[in-house]
């Protein structure tokens, strides 16, 4: 069988490397032999003679004769690393090791044998690169924390950059994201976040006002939203939780849930401000001294931080940062600790030493 220029480049070159280095060594051994047989009481100098010729008439006999390729590929038949080369003697048995693709998986194979059978064969190996970890996509309101879009899932292979944007939605403007948009795909699942504002929304803020109704006022499920079959009746009191500044400088405030009222002087008045709307509530209770504790969240991960007990969002701290904490307040059966840099932070969040 005719080999292929490169495979009988290859064997010429291994057999005379390794005829050479028999040879040297049969005729090390021919020397010392012969410098025996030249005493005069030892004559059958040719007996040794043949049986040296018989032995590198034998050596030649060991030329390999048979080439293995192995080829690595994905599923479309791309080659992923250089081929190898094993090469033998015919019905012998093949030993040779598979090389580990890092990312990749084995998943089918072309032309296995365990013998060389042919003096020129080629055996397949089949890859598929290992799936990657999901990034689950979220799209939020940054004011109300809702979600704006149905959560979307990116999928892709370990090892792989990746590089994700932020969908366009209509009435909507971008304002932040948490966590990165771009990297390298790893085992891991992880989440993205894209926050987002009303193009008609200027300001969003806490409220602690309460207003007085002087005549029956509407009430609307969000600010420039649609109108409820709700009245607020005449001469009652209200207190209000949010306050929004919109597009055309209206103030639009929260009464509790999705039940908001447009600012009017015609129709109410400010009756009295909750004085006790501080940073920090007022059932909170000043520690006796400032207690050092961790962040106790999700590796790689960051908690969010509130301006007070179930508050609005205000920052973030990762898994792991070390903290100070000044106060404490139960509010609803959940602990709450103020840090030093004036945020909140639930306890389950928080490990102390």
């Amino acid at each position: 069988m005719k080999f292929p220029k490169f495979i009988k480049n290859l064997l010429s070159r291994d057999s005379r490397r390794k005829y050479a280095s028999k040879t040297v060594k049969n005729d090390v051994k021919a020397v010392t032999e012969n410098s025996v047989s030249q005493q005069p009481l030892i004559k059958p100098e040719n007996k040794k003679t043949v049986e040296i010729t018989k032995k590198m008439s034998h050596t030649k006999k060991e030329l390999q004769d048979s080439v293995l390729l192995i080829i690595y590929t994905d599923e479309n038949g791309n080659e992923l690393v250089t081929p190898q080369i094993v090469s033998g003697h015919l019905g012998e048995e093949i030993n040779y090791r598979i090389k580990s693709l890092k990312n990749y998986d084995l998943i089918n194979f072309k032309g296995f044998t365990k013998n060389y059978v042919d003096h020129y064969a080629i055996l397949t190996l089949i890859f598929r690169k290992k799936t990657a970890g999901s990034i689950w996509i979220f799209c939020r309101d940054v004011d109300t924390n809702e979600l704006i879009l149905s959560p979307k899932l990116s999928k892709g292979y370990l090892g792989d950059a990746y590089q994700l944007y932020s969908p366009s939605i209509p009435e909507y403007s971008l304002l932040n994201v948490k966590e990165s948009i771009r990297g390298t795909r790893s085992i891991e699942s992880s989440s993205l976040t894209f926050f987002y504002r009303r193009k008609t929304w200027l300001e969003n803020g806490q409220s602690s006002l309460y207003f007085k109704m002087k005549s029956s006022v509407p009430v609307y499920d969000s600010p420039g939203g649609k109108r409820l079959k709700i009245n607020l009746s005449p001469q009652t009191i209200w207190k209000t939780f949010a306050v929004i500044t919109t597009a055309d400088n209206s103030k639009w405030y929260c009464i509790g849930g999705p039940l908001w009222i447009a600012f009017n002087n015609t129709l109410m008045s400010i009756y009295a401000e909750d004085e006790t709307n501080e940073q920090y509530g007022h059932n909170s209770k000043k520690l006796a001294t400032l207690i050092e504790a961790t962040v106790d969240y999700v590796a790689d991960r960051s908690v969010n931080l509130y301006d007070r007990p179930f508050g609005k969002i205000s920052g973030t701290l990762k898994h792991g940062t070390k903290i100070k904490l000044e106060y404490l307040e139960t509010s609803d059966e959940v602990t709450w600790y103020r840090l030093t840099n004036k945020l909140w932070l639930p306890s389950q969040y928080i490990l102390f030493r």
